[in-house]
């Protein structure tokens, strides 16, 4: 901005010096606004220069976590042999990221012969698959006074960025086929509870599920790991339907969802629990709790409240998918009139429906907007007589309310 003030008010020095040198007929002056002419003439034609006939790679990290210190590498290549001043790097960032902390590049001086690299970092506050394309290189001439920009198109940058996990505290209810309970209330020794393999330990784990051995073996503490008794999956719907996703920022209900999300399939894979999304996932492919887990961030980084499919219509949609005995897990921000009777038709194929309910009103960023919240006390009475499981969910940790 300083450079630019500065080079307009040096042309409007020339012009005015021109002006005066014309009405009094002075040639020192006409002669004093010629050479100010040029040399602003020959900076304008030296940092118009310094932005053309560069070639740009751009290395960015594949996956990140919400709130993780991003890196991006700028490589750059100068396609002519010119001598340029130092030229600055802006890329051309996505806004739905909510980038904080985010660093200029350093100037650089692009030469023919050899790459120049340069950096700068972000946080990304906001999960979901990100792509970008183009930058914006910015150019000045030797003594500062003009800059010129010029946008160029780049090899496409692809991020993957995953949720963080939002603890919450709700004793969510589990089928009791599972096996579940008797994991975590102590008795899961004995028929329907079979050990599939051992894992790292981690914070909250029984000390009584240790494998000794193996931990002897390799000098790390090592824990069994548990199928469940019917191999009966979590399954888990987000509301998706546009216009229901209420908020703005990094945190709204739908984020809320998928951090929440992530936190309780977590806990349920450190229990042996299989879990999946029957209505966007074909098939499941991990088999570690960690390599689950991975799955499991990518698809909620994936997802996108922008269908024109209803919750309860989803849910049909999966019913198909579930077995007997098993449980879904419904997130819920807004009224879903068709989500009772959606559940009363799992209730009858033997699937056991769970609505996490929040509070849509909370996350409106000005009071004066209306919405209809899915803990609307008659909404969830008609889940409840649907035969539908109903938790609000809690605000706490989230930053709203």
């Amino acid at each position: 901005m300083i450079r630019r003030v500065t080079g307009r008010a040096l042309t409007i020095a020339a012009l005015f010096l021109v002006a005066v040198a014309v009405l009094l007929g002075s040639g020192g002056l006409f002669y004093m606004s010629t050479a100010l002419i040029a040399t602003i003439a020959a900076s304008r034609l030296q940092a118009w220069l310094s932005v053309r006939g560069l070639r740009f790679e751009r290395v960015a990290p594949e996956s990140v976590t919400a709130g993780d210190l991003v890196t991006v590498e700028i490589i750059v290549w100068s396609e002519k042999r010119i001598r340029r001043p130092l030229v600055t790097v802006v890329d051309n960032l996505p806004p739905r990221l909510h980038a904080i902390d985010h660093t200029e590049s350093l100037p650089i001086a692009p030469a023919f012969d050899q790459p120049i690299r340069t950096l700068y970092q972000f946080r990304p506050m906001r999960r979901g698959k990100y792509g970008w394309i183009g930058l914006t290189a910015y150019g000045t001439d030797a003594l500062g006074l003009v800059t010129m920009a010029k946008r160029y198109d780049t090899t496409p940058a692809q991020m993957t960025v995953r949720p963080v996990p939002i603890p919450i505290s709700l004793d969510l209810p589990h089928a009791s086929s599972w096996g579940i309970n008797e994991v975590e209330s102590g008795r899961s020794r004995g028929a329907g509870i079979e050990p599939r393999g051992v894992r790292n330990y981690a914070a909250g784990d029984p000390l009584r599920h240790i494998h000794w051995r193996s931990s002897a073996k390799t000098g790390q503490l090592l824990v069994k790991e548990f199928e469940a008794g019917s191999h009966a999956p979590a399954a888990f719907i987000l509301q998706r339907t546009s216009g229901t996703d209420v908020g703005v920022g990094p945190m709204s209900t739908f984020e809320a969802m998928c951090g929440h999300v992530a936190y309780i399939c977590d806990r349920f894979l450190r229990q042996g629990v299989m879990v999946e999304f029957p209505t966007v996932e074909h098939r499941l492919k991990g088999i570690s709790h960690k390599e689950r887990q991975t799955e499991v961030l990518d698809v909620l980084a994936s997802l996108n409240p922008d269908s024109a499919e209803t919750l309860g219509d989803e849910l049909l949609r999966g019913l198909p998918k579930l077995g007997s005995g098993a449980i879904v897990y419904l997130m819920a921000g807004v009224v879903d009139p068709s989500l009772p009777e959606a559940v009363r038709h799992a209730s009858n194929a033997g699937v056991q429906a769970v609505v996490l309910a929040y509070d849509a009103s909370a996350f409106l960023a000005t009071p004066r907007k209306q919405v209809a919240p899915a803990t609307d006390p008659l909404f969830l009475s008609n889940l409840d007589h649907a035969g539908a499981h109903v938790l609000v969910m809690p605000l706490e940790g989230l930053g709203v309310g």
